[in-house]
């Protein structure tokens, strides 16, 4: 497991692909961890060096006082790609995974390549349909 002090608390991280590939960072949704992305590595590593991280409160992350603003999360991925020594990288999220994307591109418009963004599924059911759909916009625009 890898771990990260960023912003006052353990931030749990996973890099998936070829380091020469461009970074693709993927944000997880709200109550859920890095591993929801599990089925999607095989094909997104084919053109990208993926990170994932737990979101804070979420998986194996700690979990500092809150409650928590976008605005945090935000400056969480900021911290996190600046201890790895990422000027830029694209970004994915889904539901405050997506808003944290929303965050960054209007505010650190300069650290994003491309930005995708799911915020609403609208039923459980639709969920694995949902993320394979999200997986084929995200290499359509970005290979």
């Amino acid at each position: 497991m890898n771990f990260i002090e960023v912003n006052g608390f353990r931030l749990h991280y996973r890099f998936d692909g070829e380091e020469d590939l461009p970074v693709l960072v993927l944000s997880n949704s709200l109550g859920t961890d890095f591993p929801m992305w599990n089925t999607q590595i095989e094909t997104l590593t084919q053109h990208f060096r993926v990170l994932r991280y737990d979101t804070r409160g979420h998986g194996e992350s700690g979990v500092p006082t809150g409650p928590y603003t976008i605005e945090q999360l935000g400056q969480d991925v900021i911290g996190l790609l600046d201890g790895l020594g990422i000027e830029r990288a694209h970004f994915a999220g889904v539901s405050v995974g997506g808003m944290t994307g929303m965050w960054l591109a209007l505010n650190v418009p300069e650290r994003l390549g491309n930005l995708r963004f799911a915020i609403r599924l609208l039923s459980s059911g639709l969920v694995k349909f949902g993320m394979q759909e999200f997986q084929l916009l995200v290499m359509e625009e970005w290979k």
